[in-house]
């Protein structure tokens, strides 16, 4: 039977209000849906009424309003935007998919029972509620979308949308929404006196408040997702700096741990987009799932799946900014499992030390009469109590005028990288480096916007200072992977350089040398005049593999060549074609040992 339905909807932003239909005389007659809103006589709530019959009307829950008709861009993933208050008379307001329906209601009633609307037991009355909302005809379409974030010009957040109004509204649309616990306490002026005043002057929590923003400014600045890793021991106060992070988006339940598999923390990834993940304890990750989480996250892709038919289902995707903390790095997790540490690792999760140095753990410098453990304790009571506001006024402020954020992130980013960045410094290096120019660009942007109450520079100065240590702490500007394998090849030549290679130059028809790697001989000095003699290393091509393992060989061979530590042929080639006694004329890698030993990483 086709039941036409009313339903009515206080005013709520960003879609105006529909009309409100009452049971009253002028009620169509037959079989109809009514919402009551307020009455003597009845319940609040939304009703089945049908005149043909004598039964009473069927209530059916709570009012319950259907305010829009919901779909993508691409015309698909249809929905209901659904609006109605909890016992408390909070008004929430879900964009449920209408793929909710397809089934016996039991999903969709556990979710709407779950935020506090109000649901009538009896089985009669939980189909009547599917019916009510799959019949429903609002007059009002908005487009939905899967992930928070910038929608073009808009930010969509799961319970609203901002940014100037386009031609339809845009809503965020989810099968669990309120995942995210976005909320706000306190006021924009009790966090800024209590929260972020407190962390100025202290480089490791302002670095982690920039990283907060930062999750917005990425699209805006053209680039993927990445984030920051505080390492220390337990009392350095690094998850104080997560919490502090955490209380620009909500409160302390917004931060979220390691302690999940890495499918958990794709969906988790997903609810984060464009903003700030943070997460606590890394060492709570399964070490054999370190190395991959690390690609995931920050690549902002997840697992490629297909449904019951075997379809390939649409690939998860993210941009996100994480925040972590932990007594060790993603670089030991991954040694723990047996795993080789990889520069994408460290570029992608980038370690940098909680302590500061000062003798006061994340501290550089404490109040007359506090000590360190009782400003962190302030701080995580603060956070607790004042947040959610400085997500709100950056966006507006943000979204007001796009075009002016980004020139601002442009050359903020540009002045960072001006002052930090050594000029050897490698790719990886400057990979890094703009991760921290965009996390200084992002807390300078929120000072601009006078969120945070700090001075100008605050922001410059914390992701410098940590840039440096960060750069302290690696051994220098070159890319990890070069200094990785230099250090390999020192080290086997200093295990096997006289037990391996076999002397050129030996008396003796045989020489006793097991499991040969190659042979050394003895060369003057290329210089005129100099009586320098030099030892090379002339080794065999299979050996050569041994000596670079874990690393590609040509690639490996050209940055030895690179380096200058390896002698490349005349003719191009990465080895030289050499004569050698019991061998004949056979293609040798040749690396000169004074520049093995001699050389600084």
């Amino acid at each position: 039977m086709n039941l036409p339905s009313s339903n009515v909807s206080p005013a709520a932003q960003p879609l105006p209000p529909v009309a409100l239909v009452v049971n009253n005389a002028a009620s169509p007659a037959g079989p109809r849906f009514e919402v009551v809103e307020s009455s003597k006589a009845r319940q609040p709530g939304v009703y089945f009424q049908d005149d043909s019959s004598d039964r009473p009307a069927v209530w059916i829950c709570a009012p319950l309003y259907i305010e829009a008709e919901t779909r993508n861009a691409d015309g698909g993933e249809w929905g209901r935007l659904l609006s109605f208050k909890d016992r408390d008379g909070k008004e929430h307001r879900w964009a449920m998919p209408c793929a909710m329906l397809a089934t016996d209601g039991a999903e969709l009633r556990a979710e709407l029972l779950g935020q506090g609307l109000v649901i009538a037991n009896a089985p009669s009355a939980r189909k009547l509620l599917m019916d009510y909302i799959q019949q429903a005809n609002p007059a009002q379409r908005a487009r939905s979308v899967s992930r928070t974030g910038w929608h073009g010009d808009v930010f969509a957040l799961p319970d609203r949308t901002i940014g100037p109004t386009a031609a339809e509204a845009v809503i965020f649309q989810t099968y669990a929404p309120g995942t995210a616990q976005l909320s706000t306490g306190g006021t924009m002026q009790s966090w800024r006196d209590e929260v972020a005043a407190r962390c100025a002057g202290h480089s490791r929590l302002v670095l982690a408040l920039s990283v907060a923003f930062s999750g917005i400014c990425q699209e805006l600045a053209g680039m993927d997702g990445g984030g920051v890793h505080l390492r220390g021991s337990s009392s350095t106060g690094k998850t104080t700096a997560v919490l502090v992070a955490s209380s620009v988006y909500g409160p302390p339940a917004y931060m979220r741990t390691w302690r999940q598999t890495d499918n958990a923390l794709e969906g988790v990834a997903t609810l984060h987009n464009d903003l700030l993940l943070p997460l606590d304890e890394l060492g709570q990750l399964e070490p054999k799932d370190a190395g991959k989480v690390a690609y995931m996250l920050a690549n902002g892709q997840g697992k490629g799946r297909s449904d019951r038919s075997g379809r390939a289902r649409a690939v998860a995707t993210w941009r996100t900014a994480f925040l972590s903390s932990g007594e060790v790095s993603l670089g030991d997790l991954v040694a723990e499992s047996g795993g080789r540490r990889r520069a994408g690792h460290d570029v992608r999760v980038i370690d940098v030390a909680a302590d500061a140095g000062k003798g006061h753990g994340m501290f550089e410098a404490l109040p007359v009469g506090v000590s360190a453990s009782g400003l962190a304790e302030q701080l995580k009571q603060s956070a607790a109590a004042h947040y959610g506001f400085p997500l709100l006024a950056f966006l507006e402020q943000v979204t007001a005028d796009r075009r002016a954020a980004r020139q601002r992130i442009d050359i903020s980013m540009a002045a960072l990288l001006a002052e930090a960045v050594p000029e050897d410094a490698g790719g990886q290096v400057r990979r890094v480096a703009r991760r921290f120019a965009l996390i200084a660009a992002a807390g300078e942007l929120a000072t601009h916007y006078g969120i945070t109450g700090w001075a100008q520079g605050e922001a410059h100065r914390a992701a410098v200072t940590c840039f440096r240590q960060w750069l302290a702490d690696r051994g220098g500007p070159a890319d990890a992977e070069r200094a990785a394998l230099l250090s390999q090849v020192r080290a086997f030549f200093e295990a096997h350089g006289d037990s391996r290679f076999e002397p050129e130059d030996h008396d003796n028809e045989r020489w006793p040398v097991p499991n040969r790697a190659g042979f050394r001989r003895k060369v003057a000095a290329s210089q005129p005049g100099s009586e320098e003699i030099r030892q090379q290393y002339l080794v065999m091509p299979e050996a050569f593999k041994e000596l670079v393992r874990g690393f590609n060989p040509k690639a490996a061979a050209q940055m030895l060549i690179a380096a200058g530590w390896l002698l490349p042929g005349i003719d191009g080639k990465a080895s030289q074609s050499i004569r050698v006694r019991g061998m004949g004329r056979s293609r040798l890698y040749v690396i000169d040992e004074t520049l093995v030993f001699s050389a600084d990483d």
